[in-house]
């Protein structure tokens, strides 16, 4: 091997362990940036869904809080705590009832939701009340009573005044059985629809309402209750309107009165995808012939009324109420 031929090998060698030397530097290198932006990647992607997963978890309690102000026949939202994760969260609505011209609260069933990363509800917790069965004639099919399957007190329900139903309960005319310290909770069902302020005109001053049910159905959704005599449950999906400012123990800010909040609690609901289906169905139920939801549109069928057995024996007599249903009864004055 001439001198040439040394030089040549040489250099080779020289050469393909320079490349070793240069790829494992760069292997370290690249393991040491790795270990260097991995974390802090992983920290901001960690941050990112942290963020995302709270605003989503206070975007649902926000669409709870506001479709309760548009359904939950006196019922109060009282506190929300979320249990969150990543990928979403658990949310609980502590509810209560307010009782009397003192708004004695009375403790209701918690609502508990799950939502996505993305601030939609996956599911919410529907009660299934426990159901006493009295009577089994067709009449009565759908006037069991029922009891709350939290506090086992009674829930409520309605009687539609386009419904003719065969039998229709009349629970005010039992006031008199009940003890004078008791504070009790009423559902009435009106003869037709009113305006708000026809129907507080006709109602005894002493009587408080609770709360004000809207007649806020199809046509289809009324057909189909006609053909079953189905009253309303207070806790069922098909159950709309508004608290009266009267169960409020503080004056409301707002300048809108109750209609007009009502109005405006819709079209907001209406641009969420969480109960959209639910406000769309109230929206194209009372939008006027103009297309637009205004306060003529809104119509009262029925109210949560309570006090002490006293105060609400003024309601006795009254031709405008069809029935009455009992809902809490507390001595707890």
């Amino acid at each position: 091997m001439n001198k040439e031929e040394n030089e040549f090998v040489f250099d080779d060698r020289q050469t393909k362990k320079i490349m070793r030397k240069a790829r494992f530097w760069s292997t370290v290198k690249m393991i040491g940036i790795t270990l260097i932006v991995t974390p802090i990647v992983l920290i901001a992607l960690w941050y990112g869904l942290r963020t995302l997963s709270l605003n989503s978890a206070q975007k649902v309690m926000d669409d709870i809080h506001l479709f309760n102000e548009i359904s939950g026949p006196n019922v109060q939202i009282s506190n929300q705590v979320y249990d969150d994760h990543l990928l979403g969260g658990k949310i609980t609505t502590t509810t209560y009832k307010v009782l009397g011209e003192q708004h004695r609260p009375y403790i209701w069933k918690p609502i508990k939701s799950d939502y996505n990363l993305f601030g939609t509800l996956t599911r919410t917790a529907i009660s299934s009340p426990i159901q006493i069965e009295g009577s089994e004639s067709l009449a009565e099919t759908y006037q069991f009573e029922r009891f709350n399957d939290y506090t086992g007190d009674r829930e409520m329900f309605f009687y539609h005044p386009k419904i003719s139903y065969d039998h229709y309960q009349d629970k005010i005319s039992e006031l008199r059985q009940l003890e004078k310290n008791t504070l009790v909770e009423i559902a009435i069902s009106f003869d037709d629809a009113y305006s708000l302020d026809e129907i507080k005109s006709k109602l005894p001053s002493e009587v408080q309402v609770v709360w004000w049910w809207v007649g806020a159905y199809t046509d289809d959704t009324l057909d189909f209750f006609k053909r079953g005599q189905s009253t309303i449950a207070a806790n069922g999906p098909y159950i709309y309107g508004f608290q009266s400012e009267s169960s409020k123990p503080k004056p409301r800010r707002s300048l809108n009165d109750e209609v007009e909040t009502f109005i405006r609690n819709i079209e907001l609901l209406r641009k969420s995808k969480n109960f959209e289906w639910e406000t769309n169905q109230v929206y194209q139920a009372l939008v006027g012939e103009n297309g637009n939801l205004e306060k003529s549109d809104v119509k009262i069928t029925g109210a949560v009324v309570t006090g002490t057995p006293e105060q609400l024996q003024s309601l006795q007599g009254q031709t405008y109420i069809k029935g009455s249903i009992f809902g809490v009864i507390s001595n707890q004055k």
